[in-house]
Order: C-alpha cells, then sequence, then structure tokens
C-alpha cells in the first residue's frame, strides 16, 4: 500500500511494507490510530544516517472534530530518504506506560534509496 502516492492509507495489524525512493524524496502516509484508548505511534528503530521519520498527529476537519469523546484520528507518518542505502524502520502502536506489554499494532517498513 506505500505506493507512489502522497497520501496512502495503512490498516492497522503486522504491517511489513516495502518502499523505493530517491534521495530527498519524501513519503507520506496514514497508520489507523487508537489514540482514544491511550495508544500512540512510536519509531522504535531507524537509521537515521538514511532516512527521517517523523510522526504527527493528523489535524481533524471541523466536521470529524465534532465527533463524541474517544474518537482517534490517523496518524500521519513522514519518511524522508537521505542518503542511498536501505533503511528498515520500525514503528510500533503502545501505550507510554505500558513497559513489559507488547505492542498493539507494528509496522515495519523496508526501504532502499537509490
Amino acid at each position: 500500500m506505500c505506493q507512489n502516492t502522497t497520501l496512502t492509507r495503512i490498516k492497522t495489524a503486522i504491517m511489513r511494507k516495502r518502499i523505493t525512493l530517491k534521495v530527498n524524496e519524501t513519503r507520506t502516509f496514514e497508520l489507523e490510530s487508537h489514540e482514544g484508548g491511550g495508544y500512540c505511534w512510536t519509531i522504535a528503530s531507524n537509521d537515521e544516517n538514511v532516512t527521517i521519520v517523523q510522526i504527527k498527529r493528523h489535524k481533524p476537519t471541523q466536521e470529524i472534530a465534532a465527533t463524541p469523546l474517544g474518537k482517534s484520528f490517523p496518524a500521519l507518518v513522514e519518511i524522508k530518504a537521505l542518503a542511498p542505502g536501505k533503511s528498515t524502520i520500525l514503528l510500533e502502536e503502545k501505550r507510554a506506560w505500558e513497559k513489559d506489554i507488547k505492542p498493539l499494532n507494528n509496522c515495519k517498513i523496508y526501504i532502499t534509496i537509490n
């Protein structure tokens, strides 16, 4: 699902994606979030010499913002290619206070940069 589009939706579960980028190219996609239950996506591993990863909270539209409390909005993941090579990024959706519990979801992204 990580195609050459600006914004792509990815469903939760154990996800594995492959992406090919060019140096200085940026890919942005959404990950379904369960922040209403206290979960948030975090970067568990990334080679910062090859890629920069940022996770941002999706800004809801006015219509969506009017929904009841506990509503979760997708997380926006932005990956920027810095140098030629390969990188494996691991993202985890978990609660910050749960140290010895497996993440609710994870997303492993294999990136090749030309």
